[in-house]
């Protein structure tokens, strides 16, 4: 029998957002791609910045953390991605720090009239998911920190990029149970967890309902209690993504931000006919 494992469980809701992808870009045009589930650099850095973490120190945090990720709303693309053009930057000869201002002088006084960077981003829209967490190191990074944390963030906490905030609080709560399926089923819904809301959250509830037949579970091969395939959760699919953080320290004090490969199982869920919910 499995021992119980102790599991961060938070609600992470947006009515606009993005998740960094892997993009294609060229010399004179950043393309700036989003997936449609959390990416795991994103819910790392999402509790960094409720720890007040600087980004040299993520890379800690995310090889002890493991992630789960229950999907309530799969967002929508925006069909436009947005637009930007970006005044070329030129760092300063012979100096270990410098400042935007600094970098773009040049062209501000008239010098190295090159042209504009052009920059496109993808965006999607009215994501809901329920996230579980486990610490691998539950000394060094203890879930209740992180939990009183989301209650009062050091930062403020945005769906991927800093224009997109989040749609709901993340209602921290730490339970304990044999797996992420299992607590993230209990934790529930945020009409669910609090009566109250059931009428201000109706819309939000109603496009839960009409979602998908199916639910999905998206869970680090490695999490404590990952589900495996049987009658309850059915096949489970392993996808590659490039999206574990692991930053390299620079001279000078800045990051280099590099990306691991990891696997990620995804299981298929058949919607019950009456979820349970989670705590009033």
């Amino acid at each position: 029998m499995t021992e119980p494992v102790a599991h961060l469980c938070f609600t992470l809701a947006a009515p606009y957002g993005a998740w960094g992808a892997a993009s294609q870009s060229s010399a004179t045009t950043a393309w700036k791609a989003t997936e449609l589930a959390p990416s795991r650099s994103a819910l790392t850095g999402l509790l960094g910045a409720a720890l007040g973490l600087e980004r040299a120190h993520l890379g800690r945090l995310s090889e002890a953390l493991r992630f789960a990720v229950r999907t309530g709303i799969r967002p929508t693309r925006d069909p436009q991605p947005d637009y930007h053009t970006i005044s070329r930057a030129h760092r300063p000869e012979g100096r270990e720090h410098w400042s935007r201002f600094e970098e773009l002088r040049p062209a501000l006084a008239g010098g190295h009239q090159e042209g504009a960077l052009l920059s496109r981003r993808e965006y999607w829209s009215l994501g809901l998911w329920t996230v579980a967490v486990a610490s691998l190191d539950p000394v060094g990074v203890p879930l209740d920190r992180l939990a009183q944390a989301l209650r009062t963030p050091r930062w403020p906490l945005y769906a991927g990029r800093k224009a997109c905030t989040l749609g709901l609080p993340p209602d921290p709560e730490v339970r304990t149970g044999p797996g992420p399926l299992s607590v993230l089923l209990e934790y529930g819904w945020p009409w669910q967890r609090k009566p109250g809301l059931d009428r201000p959250l109706f819309l939000l509830r109603r496009a839960v309902e009409a979602a998908e037949a199916v639910q999905t579970l998206a869970v680090d091969e490695d999490y404590p209690g990952a589900p495996v395939a049987d009658a309850a959760t059915g096949a489970l699919r392993a996808l590659r993504r490039r999206d574990r953080l692991d930053p390299l320290p620079l001279p000078g004090g800045r990051i280099y931000q590099r990306f691991q490969e990891r696997t990620e199982l995804v299981a298929t869920l058949p919607r019950p006919a009456a979820t349970t919910g989670g705590a009033a």
